[in-house]
């Protein structure tokens, strides 16, 4: 991998799934999570980098549904993922930041996957709308258990969350 000269001291906030980052409150579209449904998109780490967590564009609702954030390898197995309880969905239309259980050292420059579990139907993400990056889910999950993945190689619509890490 590459490193930057000195290292990162921080972690960045500008790897975002299909490498697009949400510029208004009204960019994506608004999706209705299946909580037996975990919903993925690639996002390519440029350089090794440690991620503490995924901010995730939350959408239209949030209440008291609990998200499970996770990413993976390019070989779909997952390498971090933040507490199987879920954290609660807060903050319409913006960036909610949901930390993993430990820090994750990203090894780049890499393609991985990001994205997300939700306990109920209430809460709404927001997903890309189009894209040239792998996109889609997995179904007959359980929430708050870790799924591995099957690397998506096509894009479908309103499946990839929009996500950055941090």
């Amino acid at each position: 991998g590459i490193f930057p000269a000195g290292g990162f001291t921080a972690s960045p906030r500008l790897f975002h799934s299909g490498g697009v980052p949400a510029t208004q409150t009204s960019d994506g579209t608004d999706a209705t999570p299946d909580n037996t449904e975990t919903y993925f998109c690639e996002v390519m780490v440029p350089c090794n980098v440690t991620v503490t967590g995924l901010a995730n564009f939350n959408g239209s609702a949030v209440g008291t549904d609990k998200w499970l954030v996770i990413m993976w390898n390019s070989s779909g197995t997952a390498v971090a993922n933040s507490a199987v309880a879920g954290t609660t969905a807060v903050g319409t239309d913006a960036y909610q930041l949901v930390p993993f259980t430990a820090p994750y050292r990203a090894l780049g420059p890499a393609i991985y996957y990001v994205g997300l579990q939700c306990n109920s139907t209430t809460a709404r993400f927001n997903t890309h709308i189009l894209g040239a990056f792998g996109a889609s889910k997995k179904t007959s999950t359980v929430f708050g258990t870790v799924p591995s993945i099957t690397a998506p190689t096509t894009f479908t619509t309103g499946l990839g969350p929009m996500m950055t890490l941090y």
